[in-house]
């Protein structure tokens, strides 16, 4: 078996016109030592003849027919791979040429992780409205410069237990999805907790898993992927408010059986409750009861109860049941206090502008876009037009 330096996953299902493109784009890179795994749990496997007309010896396809749950059909796609550092990514998604400097740079310095930015996104043509604008493909570009910096994944989670779970992609928590991850780091998950992936959301399981694991962690600001939102895409039913119901009505259980629900998250479905309790999930995995109790449950159940109105009554009866009172709810989220909504918001608004002054010609906003691999190639040349 051939020892590559990188393996992208694509876990698939019933998205093979976009799963096709993800392994084209891949393959025009034309980058060596490049492992391509493909965990595909469609309701047919025809995507099987299409890989085989490929015909490229470096890609790897199963299929598992039947039902298999998203954290499972990640297990399953991680375990097909042999490279060195690991990738994974959507079947709408995209990969720059540049990742394979960093998985270079990431054996050379022996690093367990690497987080890149997140700055590139490409919506596909859809006759759905997804957002404005985007009926033809929409790109966004954001390049956010040059530059690394090694960081303390631990505090950063600590950071996002107090914070109360909130956009756990702008900490320093290493990252699987849309990352890089030493291997080694992830047969240690496996051998500790049981599988590669647990709870509801692959995504979240491993970052709590890796900021628990991993100890050379380097932040990059340079972005190596391009995250893509197709129409049936999770994505998509964030932007559309699909991902929000009752808990009995989320895919997330799809595939599970007698599955626990964390006593401490409230049972309503968003993309909230899903990731808290995939993380508490994680961290009891570990044995790790000194960060479940670190977990800011006044703040989560408030900010749940400003974002989700419709389930307030759910959430203050829930929160009334952790001692946490009514009026605590309404009030720990800070925005919803005037006096700290005032403070705190004006000086977010002149970050912001200076920011944006600062940074304003490393923007882009591009319509007309058909596919990821046109995506790519105007990433490529937004980039060197700004750096001519």
């Amino acid at each position: 078996m051939h020892n590559y330096l990188l393996s992208i996953i694509i876990p698939t299902k019933n998205r093979q016109y976009y799963c096709l493109y993800a392994v084209r784009q891949l393959l025009s890179l034309g980058l060596p030592d490049l492992e391509i795994c493909i965990q595909d749990n469609s309701d047919t496997d025809d995507l099987r003849k299409e890989i085989a007309e490929i015909g490229a010896d470096n890609i790897v396809y199963n299929y598992h027919e039947g039902i298999l749950s998203f954290v499972d059909n990640f297990s399953e796609a991680v375990s097909l791979s042999h490279g060195e550092y690991v990738c994974v990514i959507g079947d709408d998604d995209g990969v720059m040429p540049s990742i394979k400097k960093f998985a270079e740079k990431a054996r050379l310095e022996n690093l367990d992780a690497i987080i890149p930015s997140l700055g590139l996104g490409y919506i596909w043509p859809s006759k759905e409205k997804i957002v404005d604008n985007a009926e033809t493909g929409l790109l966004d570009i954001y390049v956010s410069g040059k530059g690394s910096r090694l960081v303390d994944p631990q505090k950063a989670l600590d950071t996002l237990l107090d914070g109360a779970v909130q956009n756990y992609t702008t900490l320093d928590i290493p990252r699987l999805y849309h990352g890089l991850v030493k291997r080694e780091i992830l047969e240690s998950v496996k051998n500790k907790t049981g599988v590669y992936f647990g709870g509801l959301t692959p995504d979240m399981y491993m970052a709590g898993a890796l900021a628990i694991e991993c100890k050379k962690v380097l932040r990059v600001y340079e972005s190596v992927t391009i995250a893509g939102v197709c129409p049936t895409s999770g994505s998509a039913d964030s932007v559309t408010g699909r991902h929000t119901g009752n808990l009995s009505d989320a895919p997330h259980f799809r595939g599970h059986s007698n599955y626990i629900w964390n006593d401490k998250i409230p049972a309503f479905y968003s993309v909230d409750t899903i990731w808290a309790d995939t993380l508490l999930h994680v961290l009891t995995a570990y044995g790790r009861l000194d960060l479940v109790d670190k977990f800011n449950l006044p703040l989560f159940e408030s900010i749940c109860a400003h974002k989700y109105p419709e389930y307030k009554k759910l959430i203050i009866d829930h929160a009334q049941s952790h001692g946490i009172s009514a009026q605590k709810v309404n009030t720990a989220y800070p925005i919803l206090s005037v006096k700290n909504w005032s403070r705190k918001t004006i000086r977010a608004v002149k970050l912001f502008l200076k920011s944006f002054l600062r940074r304003k010609k490393r923007f882009a906003h591009l319509s007309g876009i058909p596919d990821i691999i046109a995506a790519q190639v105007a990433i490529e040349g937004f980039v060197k037009s700004i750096e001519a």
